[in-house]
């Protein structure tokens, strides 16, 4: 007991840098949840930009074409002069241009030329103006050729622009499409897990291999079994109530929404896993980090290097494909493929359901492989 009431004694000097985590955490949990809890998925509506059509030809095809994007988007009228379309677009009052020139209509429908069109460089929606044109213009072109009229054919195709195409969005999870809200809060909690538990435990590490306090401890009537056993018995007590605390916030935060989810398991069952992971991990850091200035360092870099690498800030879809392929060897990764699955998804498949399990099971892998590592280099420090 007295090495058990040491650790959680020097565990209570360093709540500081707990509730210095706990409001960064705090405050990034609120600004995601403002943020994707505005709009659903279950709207969607097509960008509208200010485009200029520069009509060289006055046909009827190029007269249509200016009709059609004049329903989609913003027409600004501009001078036929380079000068002047390269001035607006500096500027954005158009971010796109497209130049119709003489004799288009025949050529277009003899021989496919193309538009001469000028845009602001990376615009992304320029490139789905390029679609809209495209499609108006094949449309035309084959209704011409099977024996419409260049009226009839353009009549048509503003016709079928205009009708509405009514999207149905799958809600497989219950949140209208999208993960649940309090799936990303999850997603952030190993930066939290691994930030708080490597510097507190870290640093109680530390004091406990001091000289000093290693001599004392030596020549007390304590056995080392004991002395080891109160170390777990402070180590898991410490990781129980930090993850109970966020569970807590997690209940605060979301409510009912939390509360009643189908997968509440699972969150439960994933989040204390890392929590286990994070706790063998600093038991490391702990072990192998001598200096006590060392152990901020040692907990950001760890933190934050397997937070970017295994999706935490970035999402895992939006890793390339090496940097995923060496997150398989980190603890974080499959955290954070469970919570992906479990976010998204109400009812698993068989597939997913054993992907979970699969998960939280490699997580305690990695949680028992830290543990061996710091038992080992625990041993070998103290044979020296």
């Amino acid at each position: 007991m007295t090495v058990f009431k040491g650790f959680l004694l020097l565990v209570k000097r360093n709540l500081g840098i707990f509730f210095l985590y706990f409001g960064i955490f705090m405050s990034i949990c609120i600004l995601i949840q403002a943020t994707t809890g505005e709009e659903g998925t279950n709207q969607f509506k097509e960008e509208s930009l200010q485009i200029a059509v520069i009509d060289r030809d006055g046909g009827k095809l190029a007269e249509s074409l200016r009709e059609y994007l004049g329903e989609k988007h913003q027409l600004v009228e501009l001078e036929d002069d380079k000068r002047m379309i390269q001035e607006n677009l500096f500027y954005r009052n158009v971010y796109y241009v497209v130049t119709i020139p003489e004799g288009f209509e025949q050529k277009y429908l003899e021989n496919g030329e193309k538009l001469k069109t000028t845009k602001v460089p990376g615009t992304v929606s320029a490139y789905f103006i390029d679609q809209q044109i495209d499609a108006f213009l094949n449309d035309v072109r084959i209704l011409a050729r099977a024996g419409f009229s260049v009226e009839e054919a353009s009549a048509e195709a503003l016709r079928i622009g205009k009708l509405d195409t009514e999207v149905d969005i799958v809600d497989k999870n219950g949140h209208g499409g999208r993960m649940a809200p309090h799936a990303y809060m999850f997603q952030f909690l190993p930066y939290l897990f691994l930030g708080v538990l490597c510097y507190i435990i870290g640093y109680v590490m530390i004091t406990f291999r001091k000289k000093d306090v290693k001599r004392r401890l030596l020549c007390s009537c304590v056995s080392l079994r004991m002395q080891n056993a109160g170390l777990m018995a402070g180590f898991l007590v410490v990781g129980v109530g930090f993850w109970l605390c966020c569970m807590a916030m997690s209940a605060v935060m979301y409510g009912k929404e939390f509360c009643q989810d189908d997968n509440l398991i699972c969150y439960l069952l994933n989040s204390f896993a890392m929590v286990l992971v994070a706790l063998a991990i600093s038991f490391v850091v702990g072990v192998l980090v001598e200096n006590e200035n060392v152990i901020s360092g040692a907990a950001n870099v760890i933190s934050l290097g397997m937070c970017f690498t295994c999706g935490v800030f970035v999402s895992i879809s939006v890793l390339s494909e090496g940097v995923r392929k060496a997150a398989h060897f980190l603890p974080v990764y499959w955290y954070e493929t469970v919570n992906e699955i479990i976010g998204n998804n109400t009812q698993f498949t068989a597939a997913q359901s054993a992907a979970v399990w699969k998960g939280i099971g490699i997580q305690l892998l990695f949680a028992a492989l830290f543990l061996s590592i710091g038992l080992a280099a625990s041993k070998y420090k103290r044979q020296e």
